[in-house]
C-alpha cells in the first residue's frame, strides 16, 4: 500500500447511515486511523442528514469540507414485488440510489475545488445478481455499482477517487429485523452472515488501495458475478438458495434468541432490594 493512499490524522470524513451497524463500525474504523468522523443519519447521531435531500447533502459537504465521504445509508425493502407498496418502493430507491448520487455529487463538488478526496459507496453482492424478495433493493444496488464506476472515471482527473464495496449480508439491525421474513431469506443463504467489523475493515482497505471495486466474501462474490453472466443459472439455483436461506434464517433466529437471553437483566431472587 502506497503512503499516498493511507488514511491519516488530520483528515475529516462524513459517514451516512452512521447510526446503523455497518455505519457505526465504519466510523470506529476511520477514527482508529485518527480521522475526525462526522457521523450522519436521519436520527440517532449528532449530525442529522436525510440523504434524499440533495440540498442538505451539499450544505453538509460545504460545512465539513471532507477528505472522505462514505455513502452507507440504505434500506432493505424486503417484500413480494406485487405486494410492495408504492411509497416503500419510492423510499428505497430514494435512499439507496439517489442518496448515493446526492452524497457523491455533494462531496465531489467540494473535493474537486480543493485538494481532492475519496468517496466510498456501499453496494452489495446484490449489485451483481438478482435477489428474489429484494427486487427493488437489487435494482438500487445495481445502480450504485454502475454509478460508482461511471463517477470514478469522470472524477479521476479532479483528484476525487470513487470506489464501491460490495459485501454479502451483514448481521446488523437491518437483517435482524427481517430474520423471520420469508421474502428476505436470500441474504441468509450463505454459510454465515458477515460481521460489521470485518466489513468496516474491508472498507478501510479499499479506500487505502488503488482498487475501484471490492467484494466479500470471495466465494460468494464469484457466485454472484457468475449468475449475472448467466441469468438462467440463477433461476435454476433459486429454489435451492431459497431453502438455504430459510435454514440460515432459522439459525440466526436461534442466535438472536440467545443474544436476547445473554443481554437480559439478571433479577435477584429476593427482588431489587439489597440483601440485609
Amino acid at each position: 500500500m502506497s503512503a499516498r493512499y493511507r488514511l491519516h490524522p488530520g483528515m475529516t470524513a462524513v459517514v451516512t447511515g452512521a447510526a446503523g451497524g455497518l455505519g457505526s463500525a465504519i466510523c470506529e474504523a476511520l477514527a482508529s486511523r485518527g480521522v475526525e468522523v462526522v457521523a450522519a443519519d436521519i436520527a440517532g447521531t449528532e449530525t442529522s442528514l436525510d440523504v434524499t435531500d440533495a440540498a442538505a447533502c451539499r450544505e453538509l459537504a460545504r460545512q465539513v469540507e471532507p477528505d472522505v465521504w462514505v455513502n452507507n445509508a440504505g434500506l432493505l425493502g424486503a417484500a413480494d414485488l406485487l405486494e410492495q407498496g408504492d411509497e416503500e418502493i419510492a423510499r428505497v430507491v430514494a435512499v439507496n440510489l439517489l442518496g448515493v448520487v446526492n452524497g457523491t455529487r455533494a462531496a465531489a463538488a467540494v473535493m474537486a475545488s480543493g485538494s481532492g478526496g475519496r468517496i466510498l459507496n456501499i453496494g452489495s453482492l446484490a449489485s451483481y445478481n438478482a435477489t428474489p424478495g429484494l427486487a427493488i433493493y437489487s435494482a438500487t444496488k445495481h445502480g450504485v455499482l454502475g454509478y460508482s464506476v461511471a463517477a470514478a472515471v469522470e472524477l479521476r482527473r479532479a483528484g476525487v477517487r470513487v470506489s464501491c464495496l460490495c459485501p454479502d449480508g451483514i448481521w446488523t439491525p437491518m437483517l435482524r429485523s427481517v430474520v423471520g421474513d420469508e421474502s428476505a431469506a436470500m441474504p441468509f443463504s450463505g454459510r454465515r452472515l458477515l460481521e460489521p467489523d470485518e466489513v468496516a475493515r474491508a472498507a478501510i482497505a479499499l479506500m487505502e488501495s488503488r482498487r475501484l471495486v471490492a467484494s466479500l466474501p470471495a466465494g460468494r462474490a464469484m457466485l454472484a458475478k457468475g449468475s449475472s453472466l448467466f441469468p438462467r443459472l440463477g433461476m435454476v439455483a433459486g429454489p435451492v438458495a431459497a431453502r438455504l436461506g430459510a435454514a440460515g434464517q432459522a439459525r440466526y433466529r436461534r442466535r438472536l434468541q440467545w443474544e436476547e437471553i445473554q443481554n437480559a437483566p439478571v433479577k435477584h431472587p429476593l427482588g431489587d432490594k439489597d440483601s440485609p
